[in-house]
């Protein structure tokens, strides 16, 4: 699973520019108290605006939802909180979140390093890159998630 598990850097052509990566750190800080309370992982901002929080909706239900209401330009920060069980509640990243944030303009998604699994990476990345969508694993200070059994890595 390592290489569905993006680490720290960006993953296409484009960085997120310096509004963006503004709003990322927002959004990145409202994930980590949001996840405190067992809150969503996906945070949209818009120039400083907290547009949506995911709930129990999912994901692509916040983009839309979030996307809606800032239009053009909003980002996202996608993030679990410590202590979260991977078992039960696998953060995902794919194809479909990213037809979802073109399709309401949603301009750079950031994720935590190590804590997001990237369904097919490569056309994932590839349908970024086409419509200028930045992609980007952000270092946090919680642990990586585990994906090996107690002995090998982590704990699953």
């Amino acid at each position: 699973m390592d290489d569905c598990l993006p680490g720290e850097g960006v993953l296409t052509a484009r960085a997120p520019d310096e509004r963006e990566l503004k709003d990322i750190a927002h959004g990145a800080a409202v994930v980590r108290d949001v996840g405190r309370h067992d809150v969503g992982q996906t945070v949209l901002v818009k120039e400083g605006m907290v547009l949506a929080v995911e709930a129990f909706e999912g994901t692509n239900a916040a983009i839309l939802r979030g996307g809606k209401l800032g239009g053009k330009g909003a980002v996202i920060f996608k993030g679990v909180r410590e202590g979260h069980d991977m078992r039960f509640d696998v953060p995902v990243i794919g194809m479909k979140t990213l037809k979802t944030m073109k399709r309401v303009g949603v301009t750079a998604l950031a994720f935590q390093a190590g804590r997001q699994i990237v369904l097919d990476k490569e056309a994932v990345v590839a349908y970024a890159n086409r419509h200028g969508i930045a992609l980007i694993g952000m270092k946090t200070d919680l642990p990586p998630a585990p994906t090996r059994p107690d002995g090998e890595g982590g704990v699953l």
